[in-house]
C-alpha cells in the first residue's frame, strides 16, 4: 500500500473512533493508556542541559514508502508548544538531528511501533545497556532502522512511552491547537501551516492526551505560546559532528568553557544564552534572515556606545528567565503540583502557592518595568531587526499589565534580594495593597504584633543569661543563634532546647519560641490564603495579555543574544562574511583557537577557495601540520557565520549549507560495541544517507580508513570520496593515503593541498620544521613518520632499516603505477581539460594585441605537447 493511501485509511479510522468516542479521551486507567519501555541504565549519548529537563516529545512516522515524520514538543516551564512535520530518510537523519538539538527528557510513540519494536528478534532488540554490537545496527540500516530502536540506541536513559494508537487522533490534535494557542499575530499563520499535517496533528493530540490522563495537566485556553518550525529552515548537525567542533561542550573537560558557546555567549538573560545555544546547533539557512542579524551586529560593532547602553538595559534582568516565568503563568493549580515522572500528588498548599505567586507578579513587574530601559538604548536604531524588537517591546499591552500589576502590588515590595529570608518573607507578606483585601490589614497587625513579641522575648533572654544571641528566620521556623563562644554546649540555660552548632554559631530553640513561632506561621498562612483570591484575578486578567509577555521574552532573547555577537565580533579582527557559490576566505582563523589561545606562539592565518570547480579538496601532509585545525576551522567559521555572526578572517564569504557532515574522530564507540572501522563504517552511511536528502552539504573527513589495512583503507577513502564527488557537496577530505591524489586524479573538481613543513634530513635527530600554511598540490615529503619516530628515541638500527624498506617499496611502487595507462590518459584528459579553460579565457580577453596573442598561444602549444608527450613515452621533438 502506497503512503498516501495509508494516511487516508488511518485518517477514516481514526475519524470513526472520533465519532464514538468524541475528542476527549475516555477515562482509562494509566495501565491501559500508556505502555513503557525498559530504561537503559547506561549514559545519555546527548546529554541534557538543565533546561531540557521538561522536554517531552511525541513523535509519530508514517508507513510506507514516504516517511513522514511528525514530531511536537512541549516544554511546561515555558508554556511552548513546537510542532513539526518533514520527510526522513530510512535511517532517521532529520529526526535525529532534531532531538539532538534539544535532547528530551522524554519520548512518546505510538505503542503499536513500541509492540513491533519489542517483538523482533534477539539480533534487533536492544538490551538495557545498549550492546549489540556492528551487525545489528549495520542490518537495521540495510532494512530500514525501526524508529523506537534508533531513538533508544541514540538517547539513551530516556524513557520511550507508548501511547495506545487510538490517541493519535488528528481532529482532536487540531482542536487542542485552536482552543490552546495565544492570541497573538503568529496564530492563523501557525493554525493554517498545522492543519494539514496529519502526523503533527496526531503526534499533539497524543501529547496532550497523556499529559491530561497520566499526570492531570490541563492547560489554560489561549495560555501556550504554539508555533510551527519546519526542520527545512535549519541546518543538519549531526550529534557526532556538534561533539567533535565542541559547539556546545569541551571534548575533553565538561566544565570548561573554551568551546563555541563559551566563546560567542556572552549574553546577560538566561533566554540569550539559550537561544545561542540552539542556533549553534541548528544554524539557519534563509540568507534575509541571517543578513538582518548581521546587520544589527554591524551596527552595534560601528556604534559601540549604543551596544554599551543596551548591554546596560538589559542587566537588570540577568536573573530573571523570561520564558520560564511566562509559562509558570500559564500553568494552573494541579498542574503545579506534579512533574513529568511522578504519578502522586503532592499536599496543597496554599500559602505556599501565593507566595509562590507573589514572587512570580514581583519577577513580572521586574520585567516589565525593564522595557522602558531598553526602547531607550533602541530608539534610533537603524537595522531593521532592532526596529522590530523595539516595536514588540512598546506593546501597548505591556504598560497596561506593568499598571494592573502597580494597581495590586505595593512599590516597596520588591523580589528576590540580599538581606535574609525573613526580609524577603516580609516583602511578600505586605506585597499585596490593603485596599484589595480588607482583612489583609487585620492578618497583617496579627502578624506584626507576634513578631515584635518574638524579638522582644529574644531580648529578653539576652539580659536575663547575658549570652549575645539575636533572632533569625531559617527555613520557615524562628530560631535563637550566637556564637560558640558564648554558649557551652553541655551545660545550657534551663529551657534551651535543640542545641544544632553551625560552624562557628550555634543555634537552639525554647518552647515559648516554638509556640510563637507556630503562631506565626499561622497568621502567615493566614496572610498568603487572602492574598491568593487577589493573586488569582490578577493573573487571570493578566493571562489575558499573555502573547505579548511571549512577543517580548522572544524580543530581549534575540537582541541579548545578537549583543553578544557584536560584542565578540569588535573584540578582534572580524570582518561580516557575504553569501555567493563560493566559499573563500582569505586569512582565515581557527576561532577557538584564535580566541582561547589554545596553541603557544601566534595563529597562522590560511586561505581557503572552494567553488564547483574545485569542490573536492584533497589536504595531504605531516602529522601535527595542522590538516585536523584546518577542517574545524572552516566548519566553525561556517557555523559563525550561518547565526549571523562576524568571522576571524579579513574577507569571507560562504555558501549557504543545509547540512554538515563529518569524519573527525576515530576512536572506538564503546557504548555501541563498535570498533574503530566499524565506527566508521557507521559513519560512512549516515553521510551517505544525508547526501540524499539534503541540499547544499559541506563535508570534512579527517583520516578516513585508517581503522583497517591500507589497501582496504584506500579503497573505503576512495569510494566514499567518489560518492561526495558526484553529489555536488564541497568537501575538504584530509589523508595520509597518497594514492587518492592519483585514482581521484580523473574528476575536474579534484584539488590536491597540503600543509607545508621541512625536513632537514642531515640532521640526527628530529628535524620537521611547520609552516601550517596550505600550499597547493600534494605535499613532496616523504617517510615523514620516521621523522616524528625520532622523537621517542627509538635505536638508530630499527630507524635505519625502517627507512630502506620504505624508500624500496616506495619506488617499486612509484614504478608501477608511472607504468599505468589508467594514469597516462587521466593526466592526458586533464591536460586538455586545462587547455581549454586557457583557450576559453584568452577568446574572452580584450586586452591582448594580435601580436602578444600569437606568442601566448605558441608558448601554450609547447607546453600542451610536452606535457602529452610524457604520457606517449615519445621525446617532445618528435612527430606525434
Amino acid at each position: 500500500m502506497s503512503s498516501t493511501s495509508g494516511r487516508t485509511t488511518a485518517r477514516s479510522s481514526t475519524r470513526q473512533r472520533s465519532a464514538q468516542h468524541g475528542t476527549r479521551a475516555p477515562s482509562e486507567p494509566n495501565g491501559r493508556f500508556i505502555t513503557r519501555t525498559a530504561a537503559s541504565t547506561s549514559g545519555f549519548s546527548a546529554q541534557a542541559t538543565s533546561e531540557d529537563e521538561d522536554w517531552v516529545l511525541a513523535v509519530i512516522d508514517s508507513r510506507g514508502v514516504g516517511r513522514e515524520i511528525g514530531v511536537v514538543g512541549i516544554e511546561r516551564a515555558l508554556g511552548q508548544v513546537v510542532i513539526t512535520q518533514f520527510s526522513d530518510s530510512p535511517t532517521f537523519v532529520k529526526l535525529l538531528h532534531y532531538c539532538t538539538t534539544r535532547p528530551p527528557s522524554l519520548i512518546l510513540v505510538p505503542s503499536s511501533a513500541l509492540s513491533a519494536h519489542s517483538s523482533e528478534g534477539p539480533g534487533k532488540q536492544t538490551d538495557a545497556t545498549g550492546r549489540g554490537g556492528m551487525q545489528r545496527v549495520s542490518n537495521e540500516r540495510e532494512a530500514g532502522m525501526s524508529m523506537v530502536h534508533l531513538l533508544r540506541d541514540s538517547f539513551k536513559g530516556i524513557p520511550v512511552i507508548g501511547v495506545l494508537r487510538k490517541y493519535w487522533d488528528e481532529q482532536a490534535g487540531f482542536e487542542f491547537i485552536t482552543q490552546l494557542i495565544v492570541r497573538d499575530e503568529g496564530r492563523h499563520a501557525t493554525i493554517l501551516a498545522a492543519k494539514p499535517k496529519y502526523y503533527a496533528l496526531a503526534a499533539t493530540s497524543a501529547l496532550f492526551k497523556y499529559l491530561e490522563m497520566t499526570y492531570s495537566v490541563v492547560f489554560s485556553p489561549r495560555s501556550l505560546r504554539i508555533t510551527y518550525a519546519p526542520v527545512e529552515g535549519t541546518c543538519l548537525i549531526d550529534v557526532e559532528t556538534a561533539a567533535n567542533l565542541e559547539l556546545v561542550a569541551n571534548m575533553i573537560n565538561k566544565c570548561s568553557q573554551q568551546h563555541l558557546l563559551g566563546m560567542m555567549s556572552s549574553c546577560l538573560t538566561p533566554m540569550g544564552h539559550r537561544l545561542v545555544r540552539t542556533n549553534l546547533l541548528s544554524p539557519l539557512t534563509d540568507t534575509s534572515v541571517i543578513d538582518t542579524r548581521l546587520d544589527a551586529v554591524e551596527e552595534f560593532v560601528n556604534k559601540e556606545e549604543r551596544l554599551t547602553s543596551v548591554r546596560k538595559s538589559l542587566q537588570p534582568l540577568r536573573s530573571l528567565d523570561c520564558d520560564k516565568l511566562v509559562g509558570q503563568m500559564t500553568t494552573p493549580k494541579r498542574a503545579e503540583k506534579r512533574g513529568w515522572g511522578h504519578s502522586s500528588i503532592s499536599t496543597p498548599d496554599p500559602a505556599l502557592d501565593a507566595e509562590t505567586k507573589i514572587a512570580r507578579l514581583l519577577s513580572l513587574r521586574s520585567v516589565l518595568s525593564a522595557l522602558p530601559g531598553i526602547r531607550s538604548a533602541l530608539r534610533h536604531s537603524d537595522s531593521t531587526l532592532l526596529k522590530s524588537i523595539y516595536s514588540i517591546l512598546s506593546d501597548p499591552r505591556a504598560v497596561e499589565m506593568l499598571g494592573t500589576i502597580a494597581a495590586t502590588l505595593n512599590d516597596d515590595a520588591v523580589g528576590p534580594q540580599p538581606g535574609g529570608a525573613l526580609k524577603v518573607r516580609n516583602a511578600r507578606i505586605y506585597a499585596i495593597k490593603a485596599e484589595k483585601k480588607l482583612l489583609l490589614d487585620v492578618a497583617r497587625e496579627t502578624y506584626k504584633e507576634a513578631l515584635n513579641d518574638a524579638f522582644e522575648r529574644c531580648e529578653d533572654l539576652k539580659k536575663q543569661h547575658g549570652i549575645d544571641m539575636t533572632l533569625q528566620y531559617s527555613s520557615g521556623n524562628f530560631v535563637y543563634t550566637c556564637p560558640n563562644t558564648e554558649l557551652e554546649v553541655k551545660t545550657p540555660p534551663v529551657g534551651f532546647i535543640n542545641l544544632t552548632t553551625r560552624g562557628n554559631k550555634i543555634e537552639f530553640s525554647t518552647l515559648d519560641l516554638r509556640a510563637q513561632s507556630t503562631k506565626i506561621r499561622e497568621t502567615v498562612q493566614e496572610i498568603f490564603i487572602l492574598s491568593d483570591e487577589v493573586l488569582d484575578e490578577v493573573l487571570d486578567e493578566l493571562r489575558g495579555s499573555i502573547a505579548c509577555l511571549y512577543r517580548c521574552s522572544e524580543a530581549i532573547a534575540m537582541l541579548d543574544m545578537v549583543a553578544s555577537f557584536a560584542l565578540l565580533s569588535g573584540s578582534g579582527d572580524y570582518v561580516r562574511p557575504e553569501w555567493t557559490d563560493t566559499l573563500a576566505i582569505k586569512s582565515g582563523r581557527n576561532p577557538l583557537h584564535d580566541h582561547f589561545r589554545l596553541s603557544d606562539g601566534p595563529f597562522v592565518p590560511n586561505d581557503t577557495y572552494v567553488s564547483d570547480a574545485s569542490s573536492f579538496q584533497l589536504i595531504t601532509g605531516v602529522n601535527m601540520s595542522g590538516k585536523s585545525t584546518l577542517l574545524r576551522q572552516v566548519a566553525l567559521l561556517n557555523i559563525m557565520s550561518q547565526v549571523g555572526c562576524f568571522v576571524p578572517a579579513t574577507y569571507a564569504s560562504f555558501r549557504v549549507i543545509h547540512a554538515l557532515l563529518s569524519r573527525l574522530s576515530n576512536d572506538d564507540s564503546i557504548e555501541a560495541g563498535l570498533s574503530t572501522f566499524a565506527s566508521e563504517m557507521n559513519t560512512m552511511a549516515m553521510i551517505a544517507g544525508a547526501l540524499k536528502i539534503c541540499g547544499q552539504c559541506l563535508v570534512i573527513i579527517d583520516e578516513l580508513g585508517r581503522g583497517t589495512s591500507p589497501e582496504e583503507g584506500v579503497g573505503i577513502a576512495h569510494a566514499l570520496a567518489e560518492t561526495i564527488i558526484e553529489s555536488k557537496a564541497l568537501c575538504l577530505f584530509a589523508t595520509h593515503f597518497k594514492e587518492l591524489a592519483v585514482s581521484l586524479s580523473r574528476y575536474p573538481n579534484v584539488v590536491s593541498l597540503h600543509l607545508e613543513a621541512d625536513i632537514d634530513r642531515s640532521q640526527a635527530d628530529y628535524s620537521l620544521t611547520f609552516h601550517h600554511r596550505v600550499a597547493d598540490g600534494a605535499t613532496s615529503l616523504v617517510h615523514y613518520g620516521l621523522e616524528l619516530a625520532k622523537l621517542v628515541k627509538m635505536p638508530a638500527d630499527v630507524l635505519h632499516n625502517a627507512t630502506l624498506a620504505s624508500v624500496t617499496l616506495a619506488a617499486r611502487a612509484e614504478e608501477e603505477q608511472e607504468r599505468a595507462q589508467g594514469t597516462r590518459l587521466a593526466r592526458r584528459r586533464r591536460e586538455l581539460l586545462q587547455l581549454r579553460t586557457s583557450l576559453r579565457m584568452l577568446s574572452n580577453s580584450k586586452g591582448m594585441n594580435a601580436v602578444d596573442l600569437v606568442e601566448h598561444l605558441r608558448e601554450l602549444q609547447s607546453e600542451t605537447i610536452q606535457t602529452l608527450s610524457r604520457t606517449f613515452d615519445i621525446s617532445p621533438g618528435a612527430a606525434v
